[in-house]
């Protein structure tokens, strides 16, 4: 396709759909938003959200029937196992679930309320929670970490510092695979300040510097929501976010008391001398943040509709989330905001996302706000890559959107890349 052609459409769509968005300062935030009531979606829509699939036009039929064709083949090619949920403008287009629980011996099928390990994805969660104390005033962002946490061993990081993957901390799976005295007891948030102090107690560059993904950030900012909040993570995740939306099968892992009652699904990975292998949690599924949500794209849709409403967070709060640490460009299209990674497009355009790779699991979430078009991808294998699927969906979606073309000429591919950057280790780094 010519760049020319790929331009012209782009700035339609930017046309239609762009948000400009600025950083906001800690009292501005405050000034701006009025004390925040509890949040619940109504009964009635919590129910129907994503039970079925709507189709209100034969455009939609059209687009559901394509997608499915897309991934039914692929699975039959042993390229995905999960569930693929599609929406747009607040209308789930598409919604299925494909392949086993129990994978080697093909049994236990996946059904709409089984529960995966979200992996990274539940960063997004967790920076949730962070924004929910700032919002009401219970911490602010810009303060030292070490004002809420008196234990944590560096004095100048701040709290968006973690955040936005801007802190310096070495990875604490790497420390603790070194150092952790028995991998039979699982590694809990708590333990972190021992750990890091003792043993990995130098930054790796100058907080506010530069970007490094790191788990560490996130596995404190759990710790962080917990002393603030006078709560477990799990509990404050349960009370302000999964019963408000109505996340029945949404919950965090509890290493010390598996929630083997809750659907979860078995993950895998595979091997060509062994074939499919399941992956069990380790000691190092006793940190929560970083990884450790479970929940099914049902659900996460839910909250993919309670990030477009001011009473779950308010739009300030929203739009702080998705800046980038680092103004976008033509030559810088990705970074990290608070809890989301946000990708540009040529055209101007941004959508936020995350993805998520850990022991057997991988996970896709996609928010693209500014056109209102959700995709969701949850997989309990970790060998897939399923980009080029993305990819083309987003593609499908587009030529029922657009205006017709004229005969002859080719429609405009409009699927964005989602780079997967998870590490070969499988550590939660995506």
């Amino acid at each position: 396709m010519s760049k020319k052609k790929y331009i012209s459409t782009a700035l339609v769509l930017a046309l239609i759909g762009m948000v400009l968005i600025s950083p906001i300062p800690w009292n501005h935030a405050h000034s701006s938003s009025k004390q925040q009531q509890p949040f619940s979606l109504p009964q009635n829509s919590a129910d129907t959200v994503c039970t079925q699939v709507r189709l209100s036009s034969q455009a939609d039929s059209s687009k559901a029937r394509e997608i499915n064709q897309l991934l039914t083949e692929a699975y039959r090619k042993g390229q995905f196992s999960g569930q693929v949920l599609y929406a747009e403008d607040g209308q789930v287009i598409y919604n299925q679930c494909f392949g086993f629980s129990d994978i080697r011996s093909r049994r236990d099928s996946i059904c709409p309320e089984s529960a995966f390990q979200l992996a990274s994805l539940s960063k997004p969660f967790t920076a949730v929670a962070v924004m929910q104390l700032y919002q009401n005033g219970k911490l602010d962002i810009y303060q030292p970490v070490k004002t809420y946490l008196p234990d944590f061993p560096f004095e100048t990081i701040t709290v968006k510092d973690l955040l936005q993957h801007r802190s310096g901390l070495q990875n604490y799976i790497y420390t603790a695979e070194n150092f952790w005295p028995d991998k039979e007891d699982p590694l809990m948030n708590s333990d972190l300040s021992t750990l890091m102090g003792t043993y990995a107690n130098r930054l790796d560059f100058k907080p506010g510097t530069k970007f490094r993904y790191c788990n560490t950030n996130y596995a404190y900012l759990a710790l962080l929501v917990e002393q603030v909040s006078g709560q477990s993570f799990a509990d404050y995740f349960d009370e302000h976010i999964a019963q408000p939306l109505h996340m029945r099968n949404t919950f965090v892992y509890d290493a010390r008391n598996p929630q083997s009652d809750r659907g979860m699904v078995r993950g895998y990975s595979y091997s060509r001398r062994t074939g499919f292998y399941q992956r069990r949690p380790d000691y190092l599924d006793g940190v929560v943040g970083d990884k450790g949500l479970f929940s099914n794209v049902q659900d996460l849709y839910r909250f993919d509709q309670a990030l477009y409403d001011d009473n779950f967070l308010a739009d300030t709060i929203r739009q702080l989330m998705f800046t980038p640490a680092v103004p976008l460009s033509e030559r810088h299209d990705n970074d990290y905001g608070l809890g989301f990674r946000i990708k540009q497009e040529e055209s101007g355009a941004q959508t936020v996302y995350h993805n998520g790779w850990w022991k057997g699991f991988r996970s896709y979430f996609i928010h693209d706000y500014q056109n209102r078009r959700t995709l969701i991808w949850l997989n309990n294998r970790s060998d897939v890559t399923v980009n080029p699927y993305i990819e083309r969906i987003f593609e499908i979606a587009s030529s029922f959107n657009e205006p017709q073309l004229a005969e002859g000429v080719e429609p405009e591919a409009q699927g964005p890349v989602y780079h997967d950057n998870g590490n070969r280790n499988e550590n939660p780094e995506s």
